[in-house]
């Protein structure tokens, strides 16, 4: 790097929170992670998304097996054709 450049990044101050700001922030985090607990250990809010994934995952692999089917079906096609 050039010299100013690299006399430039010398004079930056450190990448550090200070220290105040920084327990500020864990304190806020804590608080808000604490008031999140009660409502994360119902388990209603989860049960529908629930049932959704135990719905959507069936279905998009049996289509997907349809779909590879299919394609196997029509490569045997095309190829049965040159064979002729």
């Amino acid at each position: 790097m050039p010299e100013p450049l690299t006399r430039l990044l010398a004079e930056l101050p450190p990448a550090e929170p200070a220290p105040v700001r920084a327990e500020r922030i864990r304190m806020r985090c804590r608080a808000r992670l604490a008031r999140q607990a009660p409502r994360g250990s119902t388990s209603r809010a989860t049960a529908p998304r629930g049932m959704s994934q135990q719905l959507w995952q069936p279905l998009i692999a049996v289509l997907g097996v349809v779909y590879l089917t299919e394609v196997v079906v029509q490569a045997f096609r095309v190829y049965d054709l040159f064979l002729r």
